[in-house]
């Protein structure tokens, strides 16, 4: 089951040798369950600590993150993470069954749920038959795959993504953001992406939830009126999508005024 997230006045800053860096300031959202919210904001805004904060990674200095009605104290259960570098999240010694039941050893599940979890996986994926594979025979695209199943065989109830497609190229980047949506219809699960590519925010998600400033906030949540399913040539054709994606653009440039103060 989906979950959602409360964002209550999330506030950040480090110590530096030169003072105080304030990188987040009253940072406040809720993520419905269910829903694909992609965040964006200019480079160095914060996304990133946004991102390792939700995830119970780094503690905020001021303000509350809660999961399931409770304060996260760490990262919660039913957590699952997709990161940017898929050759570091991936151990390479290891073949594609054994990387992605690595997370699943600690929950003591049967050798026969095991192995029918990653078979599942791998289907959800595309990779049917790579078990015995590893990482490195794979390609970019193929290897970024094994990172998702990785995380669908967990069975999460949120999914947290930072900048996934970054480091393949444009076309099996385009067939990742398709593979993501195909995960979104088959399993519901409450998602949130970092990610720099406006376009790849507009067309994957249900709400874009634009940072600015410095320190940042909330400067828009945008939402997402396309209905689905989407596809890379009806959608990016659409003239809302062409609306919405200089609607963002401009917001993320600091060109234009937030139609909606959050």
């Amino acid at each position: 089951m989906s979950i959602g997230i409360t964002i209550s006045d999330v506030s950040m800053s480090f110590e530096t040798p030169t003072g105080t860096k304030d990188v987040l300031r009253n940072v406040s959202y809720s993520v419905t369950p269910g829903l694909f919210v992609a965040i964006v904001g200019p480079s160095g805004v914060g996304k990133t600590t946004l991102l390792r904060i939700l995830t119970g990674l780094t503690k905020p200095t001021g303000g509350t993150v809660q999961v399931r009605g409770s304060a996260i104290e760490g990262p919660p259960d039913g957590l699952a993470v997709v990161l940017q570098d898929y050759t570091r999240s991936l151990m390479p010694w290891l073949t594609v069954e054994k990387n992605i039941s690595l997370p699943l050893r600690k929950k003591r599940i049967a050798k026969s749920e095991l192995s029918a979890r990653v078979r599942e996986s791998l289907a959800e994926v595309g990779l049917e038959g790579t078990e015995k594979s590893y990482p490195w025979q794979l390609s970019g695209g193929m290897q970024q795959r094994v990172a998702i199943a990785r995380a669908l065989a967990t069975r999460p109830d949120l999914l947290i993504m930072d900048e996934p497609f970054a480091s393949v190229d444009a076309q099996t980047r385009f067939d990742l953001e398709d593979l993501v949506l195909k995960v979104r219809k088959d399993f519901g699960i409450t998602t949130l992406m970092v990610t720099h590519d406006i376009d790849e925010a507009v067309y994957l998600s249900d709400e874009v939830v634009v940072l600015y400033g410095k320190p940042a906030g909330v400067r828009e949540v945008v939402s997402v009126d396309i209905n689905f399913p989407r596809s890379q040539i009806e959608t990016r054709n659409d003239p809302r999508f062409a609306e919405l994606r200089t609607h963002v653009y401009s917001l993320v440039r600091g060109l234009s005024e937030p139609t909606e103060v959050v």
